[in-house]
């Protein structure tokens, strides 16, 4: 097999090499364009028949099956997309978020899904044995599109950083032949949302909040318009704090000394601790400046699980991102009640 596959990498390398010009710059484009709407998603069917389907991505085109069997999921967000449609993957990628090699909050879906890690290159052998009759590829296999379309269709999904991860759904359905199924799903997604915002509204509308990363012996801040920014201060409409950056620098945040997290108003913080910087925490929490911040004074510095905030890019971890927040919210309302 290893034979077979070396010269399957051969083979490949001529015409990745000609289909990247040009289609790199459609995808810079479209990144740089802002959030996407729903009539401009970046996968896109074509042309249909009862045995195959033509989907436009932003690699090329991909004559793909019209009810695949056996897919193979490269992209964190296809595997939260397949599981909210109800299709399990015969191979998935792992989370990069957990050092358990896997995306927690989808565990208990993916139980008996062997996985495939981030770490190095693209496993070709192993999405080789799989016998997929289609894969789902993204940015991280960029270079090898090639060479994966040479063991099955593969479809490429964008990387979306406009804070409407998502979306990401809608491309999983053109992929796989259920866009109705997906709009479906999406627009009970937007119902919970939307319910949230209402409670959120009505019970903690002047809250200021905040999210910070701890992260290589730093403390970093992300910015209204990055990741899930978007999703907690427009569709959950909640008040970030005054010194919560509007615009996307290196990676989407600002390093804050401990010197700037003084000037945090925030009622409550939303904290992800990198395995590599909890002592860092430990040592400023014994700080004036620290315990003087209003979320830490009144009990509200919530901690949440990487895989979810970071990883979860599709509907059911955006969902699990509001389910943590309604019960941080709610709580301190209730608590409020008693007092």
């Amino acid at each position: 097999m290893k034979l077979a596959i070396t010269s399957l990498l051969g083979a490949a390398v001529m015409g990745w090499a000609l289909m990247r010009t040009g289609q790199i710059a459609v995808e810079v484009q479209r990144s740089g364009a802002g959030r996407q709407s729903l009539q401009a998603r970046p996968v896109v069917l074509l042309e249909e028949t009862d045995d195959y389907r033509i989907v436009e991505h932003p690699l090329g085109e991909t004559r793909a099956p019209r009810r695949p069997q056996r897919i193979v999921s490269l992209v964190s967000a296809a595997n939260d997309g397949l599981i909210a449609l109800g299709v399990k993957p015969v191979l998935a990628v792992g989370s990069m978020w957990t050092p358990r090699g896997k995306q927690g909050y989808l565990d208990q879906q993916l139980a008996d899904v062997p996985r495939l890690s981030q770490a190095g290159g693209v496993n070709l052998e192993a999405i080789y044995a799989a016998h997929p009759d289609l894969i789902i590829a993204g940015a991280r296999e960029l270079r090898a599109y090639g060479q994966l379309s040479k063991i099955a269709p593969t479809i490429c999904m964008p990387t979306d950083a406009s804070g409407d991860r998502e979306l990401s759904l809608l491309d999983v359905g053109v992929a796989i032949g259920k866009e109705q199924e997906a709009n479906e799903r999406l627009a009970a997604h937007r119902a919970k949302v939307a319910a949230a915002r209402q409670t959120l509204t009505e019970s903690a509308a002047d809250e200021k909040v905040t999210f910070l990363r701890f992260r290589k012996g730093t403390c970093v801040i992300y910015t209204r318009t990055a990741m899930f920014g978007p999703l907690l201060f427009e569709q959950l409409a909640l008040k970030p704090d005054p010194h919560t950056p509007e615009v996307m620098h290196s990676g989407g945040w600002d390093v804050l000394s401990v010197e700037r997290l003084s000037t945090l108003q925030a009622d409550h913080v939303f904290a992800l601790v990198d395995p590599d910087s909890e002592s860092y925490l430990a040592k400023i929490a014994e700080t004036a400046i620290w315990r003087g911040i209003p979320a830490v004074r009144t009990g509200q510095f919530h901690r949440v699980d990487s895989d979810v905030w970071l990883g979860g890019e599709g509907v059911i971890g955006t969902e699990a991102i509001v389910d943590d927040v309604l019960a941080a919210l709610k709580s301190v309302r209730s608590d409020d009640g008693k007092q």
